[in-house]
């Protein structure tokens, strides 16, 4: 008798796992932004970005994807002259750049309302920084000078203008409502022929179809 039992059970288990298989949706549009760090963490700023998810299997999927991050940073220089704000010689930077990359995922877990991805893949990278490579020195005037003004030595020795490709490496998880949308969060990380590390901390939402 027990082993009836034992049996019918596990046909509903199956049962179940199979028809819940059958309604998973086959695609998915996704909305994505979040904070993000650039190289050592010293520049900060956000990410943002769209992608499409198609399935190929129950727990596999690639992703194509369209991001961009924005950071920025200032050093501050200033220079008092009798205790009075003379000059502001703060130098600003910011580095922005958009990508386009795809991602091989696979979900270990995936429920109709639950899932958990891991995922990686290549992405091309155009990027823009008001800094150049070599950075710049900062020179205070000496006490004697007749103009007391803080000097700002640049050094663009390399293009401001920068195409790389990298790879990205993601973690994501995600809770699906009624109708379909969802909402999660992800964490990521990415690398690039020009040694830009990227971070991405964030939310996501978006529609499964």
């Amino acid at each position: 008798m027990r082993s009836i039992y034992l049996l019918l059970l596990f046909c509903v288990i199956c049962i179940t796992c199979y028809a819940q298989t059958n309604h998973l949706p086959k695609k998915s549009l996704r909305f994505n932004i979040g904070e993000s760090t650039h190289g050592t963490g010293d520049l900060k700023g956000i990410s943002f970005g769209t992608a499409y998810t198609h399935y190929l299997k129950k727990k596999l999927s690639l992703e194509y994807h369209f991001k961009g991050t924005i950071h920025d940073d200032q050093d501050t220089y200033l220079l008092f002259v009798n205790g009075n704000l003379e000059q502001d010689g703060s130098v600003r930077t910011t580095t922005a750049g958009f990508q386009l990359g795809s991602l091989i995922r696979y979900s270990p877990l995936r429920t109709l309302n639950h899932e958990f991805t891991i995922a990686a893949g290549p992405y091309g990278r155009y990027e823009s920084s008001s800094l150049g490579s070599n950075g710049y020195a900062a020179r205070y005037p000496s006490p004697a000078s007749p103009i007391p003004r803080i000097l700002i030595e640049f050094d663009h020795s390399f293009a401001q203008r920068i195409y790389n490709i990298g790879y990205m490496a993601e973690l994501s998880y995600s809770y699906t409502f009624k109708k379909r949308l969802f909402l999660g969060m992800n964490i990521a990380f990415q690398n690039d022929t020009n040694g830009d590390a990227i971070t991405h901390l964030g939310f996501l939402v978006g529609k499964r179809f």
